[in-house]
């Protein structure tokens, strides 16, 4: 029976196609369920969530990635979030991560104020990390509920969360897996048998999951096809979720001699794709079985990659041999490294672009449809867009314009952020020739746009001009920025002539040799097409190739580290951990933790970390945008920051055509429909609330558990958007006074903790009795005055008597072990407790306990036995 007030509080993730967040209320105990963000969530919704954050006593969090806890950082800093928050050892890693990946590619693409990087740090400061099938008691608001986490099979550390008060469990189960995976076991569901409440998601009960042998077959036939026709094969993935399941199974493919894939490059490009792998780990206990005995057995590291490069830059990205798999984020090509990949290889016939997930957009063609007519909301993502178009969806078509030989042609808006130099007090000649050099140069890094310039050879010469220096400054790093003297002395790459040449030229799309590759010559293959096509010639260089009886010799200096690796080896792994990447978006926390050794350059080493390590959070900002924009090296000895550097964001609107082949494969790791339904109906849930993406969705799960469960219609329960289910079931509470003569009449049974009675009453409201006074309060209430509680009072007429109420739900196991310590003889025979073979006890559909036997001894002695388990009033 019910003995709380339990409501759910919906603000996003209903029926409305956005990342899951709501509050469980349980009495007067406020819980945070995920709080999942995403750049379509509107401002509104946000807003709503942030009222109640005072109120807050809790948060559980599910699943490393933003869908699930990318509002942390926004709720700790603009509304106050300050409770503890529950969730597993990888997920507060890992999801730290996610929220910096996330942070660094927003505001390397517009002016993202959302969050900052220490909101990031502080919040994840509060959380509390648990351990799978740990109990937790709460405390506080939360005292008498307990919380323990179960395996979800969805992602690394992910969680199904159980909540437990006295004999009300309920079950919180979102993006979860029943199967398992290549590094994951699937979820642990038997620990959830016969929920009190059951609150599910039901995003793919319409979806139909390929089989994992088949999906795998189907991205290795893939990638050789693209890689055997010269082409370069990109595969959108997220941050720490099931990118690493694909790391894992393409580098032992790498690995195969039979794949035929080692003769072609492999790399991951993220900005914290070298942290996450050294997180994963050291959490192989985290990990399927098969995975811990190849651990145990072999002492091999699975997720110690032989051939997967990790890039943290467009520029580390060239060094890698072509053709090339890369793994990018994010998996919606909504932003990061991924939508500037497909702005570049779309338009190339050779290159393949692999979608992996829908990333939160569970939508299918009948929510689609209505596309055309500029009334889906919320819009739809690149990447979804082009999963409906790999399927032939006619919606995914709608308002695309078609080019020659049914050449679509994709709109793209570009936005990159870019750093900008003011003017130093270097002289006159460096201001008579700022207007020359920028026209000339047309430098992204100083601002300035190029005027359109026609494709002639006078262009040509002039970049040929180019001094050998400024070549060698591009790739020493630092010296280029800025001079002993502290001054500016930046010399960028010269632009390509190109009709639409702009400032948003990423680094590696800048020419830093004369020969251009004519891809670059072809309309629509860049971030910035040219309007004319020409065949231009160059000439050839040779190169030598030196053999012995052996074959070609092997330059071993590439595989050496270089002077800021091996500076980097030295230190401790924790410092190291900080140190390891520039481009992370943690870099405010690493240069607190700067430690240079000391060497022959001890004195500019110690200079440079002094600068790191005092440098405002605006500098290290913009030496972020400095960074992701050339070759400079912050661990160079030379290192300054420039004190005269601001940044802007600048953009464009392209139209790039798509000319590539596309395709899906999905490696989400999320239950299907028809996994969905046989899970609910082995759970027998007392009660559900489904929540989705879609209503259609919803309407299935709702109409399977009519029909299978027998659920009546007000035990089924479909919040949409902002919502608020009341699942306060089965006794009505209220909340009043007693009257002192009417508690010396009642009589109390004990039944565990809990004294109960049976009440007859009058009732009165609290204005007709203050002048008696003599009441008791019973169950105070927040926000509810005392004086306007009703008063109960002896009743005035006489009572007829009422029907025999049995309260409590004693278990078989539990009366097995009575009757056993009875000296009887008890055992389960298909589902039912046979005692002496004479008496049986079984638990109908209903949840009625029923008693059935021969007229004897034992017969008499189990009903007073399971009688004394109830309180009779």
């Amino acid at each position: 029976m019910a003995t709380s007030i339990i409501k759910l509080h919906t603000f996003s993730g209903a029926s409305d196609n956005f990342p899951p967040c709501y509050i469980l209320q349980v009495d007067d105990f406020y819980c945070l369920l995920d709080c999942g963000y995403s750049d379509i969530l509107p401002e509104s919704r946000i807003i709503e969530i942030g009222k109640w954050m005072k109120k807050i006593s809790a948060v559980l969090i599910s699943h490393a990635s933003l869908r699930h806890l990318g509002l942390l950082p926004v709720l700790y800093g603009k509304y106050g979030l300050r409770c503890p928050i529950y969730t597993t050892i990888p997920v507060c890693k890992l999801g730290q991560l996610v929220c910096y990946d996330e942070f660094q590619s927003r505001y390397l693409s517009e002016d993202f104020k959302l969050f900052t990087l220490d909101d990031i740090d502080n919040a994840f400061r509060l959380v509390v990390p648990v351990k799978y099938s740990q109990t937790t008691n709460l405390q506080g608001k939360g005292r008498g509920l307990s919380i323990t986490p179960l395996p979800s099979g969805h992602m690394l550390g992910g969680t199904i969360w159980k909540v437990v008060k006295d004999e009300t469990d309920i079950i919180y189960a979102v993006d979860f897996n029943n199967e398992k995976s290549r590094h994951l076991n699937g979820a642990a569901l038997d620990a959830c048998i016969r929920p009190r409440l059951l609150i599910i998601d039901a995003s793919n009960a319409l979806y139909s999951n390929t089989i994992r042998k088949d999906r795998n077959s189907m991205l290795r036939d893939l990638l050789l096809k693209t890689l055997r026709r010269g082409g370069n094969a990109l595969i959108a993935v997220d941050s720490t979720g099931y990118s690493l399941e694909l790391a894992y199974i393409l580098d032992n493919l790498w690995h195969s001699p039979e794949s035929g894939l080692m003769a072609y490059g492999l790399a991951m490009l993220s900005f914290v794709g070298g942290n996450v792998l050294d997180i994963t780990r050291s959490l192989i206990e985290w990990m399927s079985e098969r995975i811990l005995r190849s651990f145990e057995d072999q002492r091999n590291n699975p997720f110690q990659m032989r051939h997967l490069q990790v890039c943290q830059t467009l520029d580390q990205l060239d060094l890698v041999a072509n053709p090339k798999v890369i793994l990018a984020t994010d998996a919606s090509l909504r932003t990061g490294f991924s939508r500037l990949l497909f702005a570049d290889w779309a338009d190339n016939e050779l290159n393949s672009i692999i979608l992996t997930s829908r990333d939160g957009d569970f939508r299918e063609v009948p929510d689609l449809s209505v596309f055309a007519d500029d009334q889906i909301e919320p819009p739809v993502s690149l990447g979804r867009r082009l999963i409906g178009i790999y399927r032939g969806e006619d919606w995914a078509r709608e308002g695309l314009v078609v080019a020659d030989e049914d050449t679509l042609l994709i709109p793209l808006h570009l936005s990159q952020r870019v750093p900008v130099f003011s003017e130093t007090e270097g002289g006159a000649n460096a201001t008579e020739n700022s207007s020359n050099e920028a026209s000339r140069r047309g430098s992204a890094v100083e601002g300035q746009t190029v005027p359109p310039t026609p494709l002639n050879t006078t262009v040509f010469e002039e970049n040929q001009n180019i001094d050998d220096d400024e070549e060698e400054n591009d790739e020493n790093g630092l010296s280029e920025v800025v001079t002993g003297d502290g001054t500016l002395n930046f010399q960028p790459y010269p632009f390509l002539p190109s009709q639409h040449a702009g400032v948003l030229t990423h680094g590696r799309h800048l020419a830093c040799y004369d020969i251009v590759d004519d891809s670059n010559m072809r309309t629509g293959g860049q971030f910035f097409r040219s309007a004319k096509l020409a065949n231009l010639t160059f000439p050839v260089h040779s190169r030598i190739i030196q053999w012995d009886e052996y074959g070609e010799k092997c330059d071993t200096t590439i595989y050496r580290l270089s002077n800021e690796h091996e500076e980097t080896r030295m230190m401790p792994d924790k410092k190291r951990r900080r140190l390891d990447s520039a481009n992370s978006a943690s870099i405010r926390n690493k240069s607190r933790n700067f430690k240079m050794q000391s060497t022959a350059n001890g004195v500019k080493e110690k200079k440079a970390g002094a600068d790191l390590a005092s440098a405002s959070m605006e500098k290290l900002l913009n030496l972020l945008v400095l960074q992701n924009t050339s070759s400079v090296n912050i661990n160079s000895p030379d290192f300054q920051i420039p004190n005269n550097m601001t940044t802007k964001c600048v953009s464009e609107e392209l139209e790039i055509p798509l000319r590539c082949e596309v395709s899906f494969i999905d490696y989400e790791s999320r239950s299907d429909g028809e996994s969905l339904r046989k899970i609910i109906t082995g759970l027998r849930p007392h009660e559900v609330i489904v929540i989705g993406s879609t209503q259609a969705a919803v309407n299935a799960v709702v109409e399977h558990c009519r029909n299978d469960l027998n659920l009546r219609k007000e035990l089924i329960h479909t919040p949409s958007g902002v919502d608020v289910v009341n699942c306060t079931k089965e006794s009505d509470i209220y909340q009043a006074r007693m009257k002192d003569s009417l508690v010396r009449r009642l009589r109390f049974t004990k039944i565990r903790e809990y004294d109960l009675a049976w009440v007859d009453a009058d009732i009165s409201t609290g204005d007709e009795n203050n002048s008696e006074g003599g009441a008791i309060e019973i169950i105070p209430s927040e926000g509810v005055s005392a004086d306007n509680l009703p008063v109960l009072n002896p009743p005035t007429h006489s009572i007829e008597d009422h029907s025999t109420v049995f309260v409590n739900e004693p278990r078989l196991s539990d009366m097995k072990q009575l009757l056993l310590e009875m000296g009887l003889q008890a055992e389960f025979n298909s589902g039912a407790l046979v005692v002496e073979n004479c008496v049986s006890i079984k638990r109908t559909e209903t949840g009625r306990m029923t008693l059935e036997g021969i007229i004897s001894p034992t017969y008499f002695t189990v009903r007073d036995l399971l009688y004394s388990q109830f309180a009779i009033l």
